[in-house]
């Protein structure tokens, strides 16, 4: 007959990320929310292929990300129609 395999009693590891480390992110009260000025609202536009290749092409010219090309001609858009 087979001798009997014995317990482990070493503690079994967390499946988590860690938990609560000291010193680990933001310090407390630095949560204000986001500045007044900030963009927070998702606006989503569908583009055929010839207006998103004009639009990156713009982009490309500014040196700016696409998103932030496409802001900017709607920003404008919206200051010239008010």
């Amino acid at each position: 007959m087979a001798a009997k395999k014995k317990k482990k009693t070493t503690k079994k590891k967390s499946s988590g990320w860690g938990g609560r480390r000291p010193g680990a992110g933001r310090p407390p009260g630095t949560g204000k929310g986001p500045s007044p000025g900030a963009r927070i609202n998702r606006v989503v536009a569908m583009l055929s292929n010839d207006e998103l290749k004009a639009l990156k092409r713009i982009a490309k010219q500014k040196k700016l990300p696409l998103g932030t090309a496409a802001y900017e001609i709607i920003a404008r858009t919206l200051k010239r129609s008010s």
